[in-house]
């Protein structure tokens, strides 16, 4: 028998004679089989398997419960402390009712979670989180998974409220639990709370945009409670403000009221056993890590080696900290923006990769397609939070990442001139600039961009790069080396051959090796010079493909 077979006789059992000495007897076999699975006493095991019966229901009670064991509900109470057993096993959650339903506090409603039923289903034992013992970091991880898990819809609010009390039940050393009894904070300050602590420690996100902070709270506790949240934020009447654990982000001296963060005085109490001046592991999906940049060789003409070899070695910590402080002594900017321009194919992006894993620095990639809104303003604020992001990570000390702005050309061009309405595309895009321009202005780290087209670029942000290095289709000694780097059976003399018949990029001669690679696989011939030859045409006539369209 399988272990559902199991739990349907020990429901049928139970339904019979309830839970006496015969049901015990006549139910010994089927309920010794599910309790190995789950860890639990006979009695726990048929109370389980009582609710299971009902798990496709939003709740299950122990009125109902009750009525399928015949029994008063007073011996049921008497199971109470088996339910609780339940409970700390993870086996089955108390559910809230929903604030628009009466109160039923007489009979304590239960929920079994979706991975529990799915363990049940494939005859597996299930494995609860525990959260005895742990670190700070570790702590805030299980916290950052909860809040992931309910806004991607993995875990009901109720289960979430249940689950932060229990990490908190089960770590009470933690300065975040201490701290949160000293201000005795409610749930849902506390769930903010843990909002704000894990967008610093896990994104490195100083301040949340109002929309922002209103689209994840909106996912975990619904939108009237948002609103009613967010109204009190404004205000500063929200009990967060009133004990000075938020506030607004400010800049420059003035505050910003549509982004809010934790205030110095939270920092130092509830995240007091977390050296954030020593954290240097940056996370988040825009982050590349230093460590996990693929070592690869790039062949240049001299002038442009010499001067990648020259930005690398400024960028060595040793050398940008000195450079930095002798510019400050002199009164001058410290950020450092650079931009590499070419033809595509030629490296740009690639360098900045390689720089980074030979600096030991970590990436911060600007998604340019994700600085962009539907909403009016909203652009503007997707790129400032870009910015705010990473003052956020550099602040928290270790080597600075490099901002990477790849291809930048959407927000680097010229400015437009603007209708008499003054609004639309064009003034989005003026405004986007301006706020870059003034970041670059006021920058404290490492910018690249990289575009194809620098007659376009716009004369502000050109004075504003220190360094513009130039990348310029390999000459014909380049690509011998670039045709025997990815070819390596290629014969020097074809090699050169190939080199001086066709003007490839780098790009260009990758892509003609690729599909060589693919060819000897399918093949298992060595390279052939005539084959290569007509995977270098084939490459000719995709470029030179007309697009098809009108004319004037």
């Amino acid at each position: 028998m399988n272990i559902i077979e199991h739990f349907e006789k020990i429901i049928a059992l139970a339904g019979e004679n309830g839970l006496c000495d015969a049901f015990f007897e006549n139910a010994r076999e089927h309920l010794d089989a599910a309790a190995a699975a789950l860890h639990t006493s006979p009695t726990q095991t048929a109370l389980f398997a009582l609710m299971l019966e009902h798990f496709g229901e939003n709740h299950v009670s122990l009125e109902k419960i009750s009525e399928n064991l015949k029994c008063g509900k007073m011996r049921l109470l008497g199971y109470m402390d088996d339910i609780d057993v339940l409970k700390q096993k993870k086996l089955i959650r108390a559910a809230r009712t929903p604030r628009f339903m009466p109160s039923n506090e007489g009979f304590p409603e239960y929920v079994i979670p979706v991975d529990v039923i799915e363990a049940v289903r494939k005859g597996l034992e299930y494995q609860y989180t525990k959260y005895d013992n742990l670190s700070p970091e570790e702590f805030f991880d299980c916290a950052e998974d909860l809040l992931r898990a309910t806004m991607d819809n993995d875990l009901r609010i109720n289960v979430l409220v249940d689950e932060i009390s229990y990490l908190l039940e089960r770590n009470k050393g933690i300065c975040f639990s201490k701290k949160k009894d000293e201000y005795d904070l409610g749930e849902g300050s506390v769930l903010v709370m843990f909002i704000f602590c894990c967008a610093l420690l896990h994104k490195d996100e100083e301040a949340l945009e109002s929309r922002d902070l209103m689209n994840q709270l909106n996912e975990i506790i619904g939108t009237s409670e948002t609103r009613s949240i967010l109204s009190r934020f404004k205000s500063q009447e929200h009990k967060l403000f009133i004990k000075g654990l938020l506030e607004f982000e400010c800049q420059n001296g003035m505050a910003d009221t549509g982004h809010y963060c934790l205030s110095q005085k939270a920092r130092d109490e509830f995240l007091a056993d977390i050296d954030l001046k020593t954290k240097t592991k940056h996370k988040g999906n825009d982050i590349i890590l230093a460590e996990n940049i693929a070592g690869k060789k790039l062949f240049y003409g001299q002038k442009i080696r010499n001067r990648i070899a020259e930005l690398t070695t400024l960028l060595r910590e040793e050398n940008f900290n000195n450079i930095k402080k002798r510019l400050n002594d002199s009164g001058m900017r410290t950020g450092f923006a650079c931009i590499f321009s070419g033809p595509p194919g030629t490296g740009k992006t690639e360098t900045a990769y390689q720089i980074a894993r030979e600096t030991g620095r970590d990436i911060m990639l600007v998604d340019i397609s994700e600085t962009k809104s539907m909403w009016f303003g909203g652009s503007e604020k997707r790129i400032k939070a870009v910015f705010n992001r990473y003052r956020g990570v550099v602040k928290h000390g270790g080597l600075a990442p490099i901002l990477l702005f790849n291809e930048a050309d959407a927000v680097l061009g010229k400015r437009r001139e603007l209708s008499e309405s003054r609004s639309g595309p064009d003034q989005t895009e003026n405004a986007i600039q301006n706020i870059i321009l003034q970041e670059m202005e006021n920058l404290n780290g490492i910018l690249i961009a990289t575009t194809n087209m620098t007659a376009n670029l716009d004369k502000a942000f050109e004075r504003r790069f220190l360094y513009k290095i130039e990348f310029e289709k390999p000459d014909a000694e380049s690509k011998k080396l670039l045709w025997q780097s990815h070819i390596p059976a290629l014969s020097g003399e074809d090699a050169h051959r190939l080199a001086t018949k066709f003007d490839f990029s780098g790009g260009q001669i990758e892509n003609i090796a690729r599909k060589n690679a693919v060819s000897f696989i399918l093949n298992g011939v060595d390279p052939d010079p005539s084959v290569l030859e007509t995977f270098c045409e084939e490459e000719l006539l995709e470029k030179n493909t007309p697009r098809i369209g009108f004319c004037a």
